[in-house]
């Protein structure tokens, strides 16, 4: 029997294309009580997401995006981009409503939610420099996780990031989230801790780490 070894890829066609419908849930499961605040119920997130992730220059989007695959199956999923990209990147998911809305998977009145809701979530994240990379999503499905996958990941986006000529790499994860002592265990620290009474209280946010290492 031959070995399987583990690559680690850019995002591109058709790559992108056959692991699409997986990259919703992969991005969900990094942070459930946010983006479930903010999404709702239904298929918003996934609607989003996906058309993100076929659009250049948004926060999913498969242009930022690094795969983990073996055999062809996707074991785990890195998106990231220059600190002085997110901004811009997430406005330009509202350019993808009007197509999501005329297309009739998402309503108006949802989308503004999204917005309000996203607003207030926001203030749990520290500004984002210009000068770092920031790691937005990493995640491997639960069917793969102990492998070793996300630390490939994880190095493969330092390296990068260190080629770049970034002085760090930064990340937000929930207080409560597991992948805190593993984002330890690969040199990052804890910069700052930021709480919002308002969504605590009402609705069962932790707090949120601010993760840094120095490349």
């Amino acid at each position: 029997m031959i070995a399987k070894t583990i690559q680690i890829t850019p995002a591109v066609e058709p790559l992108a294309g056959r692991v699409a419908d997986l990259i919703p849930g992969l991005v969900r499961s990094t942070g459930p009580v946010s983006y479930d605040y903010q999404f709702g119920p239904g298929d918003l997130l996934t609607h989003v997401v996906s058309a993100s992730w076929k659009a250049p220059k948004t926060l999913f989007s498969a242009g930022c995006a690094t795969l983990a695959l073996e055999g062809g199956e996707l074991l785990g999923v890195e998106i990231g981009f220059a600190g002085a990209d997110f901004y811009i990147f997430r406005n330009n998911l509202a350019a993808l409503a009007p197509g999501l809305i005329a297309g009739g998977q998402v309503d108006y009145d949802a989308f503004v939610g999204l917005v309000e809701r996203a607003g207030l979530a926001s203030y749990l994240n520290a500004h984002v420099p210009d000068d770092v990379y920031y790691l937005h999503a990493l995640a491997t499905p639960e069917q793969h996780r102990g492998r070793g996958v996300g630390r490939d990941l994880l190095r493969a986006a330092i390296a990068r990031a260190q080629i770049a000529g970034f002085r760090e790499l930064q990340l937000d994860v929930l207080a409560d989230n597991p992948a805190v002592d593993f984002y330890q265990a690969m040199g990052l620290q804890i910069l700052a801790e930021v709480h919002s009474p308002l969504l605590s209280r009402d609705h069962g946010f932790p707090g949120e780490y601010r993760m840094a290492v120095t490349l």
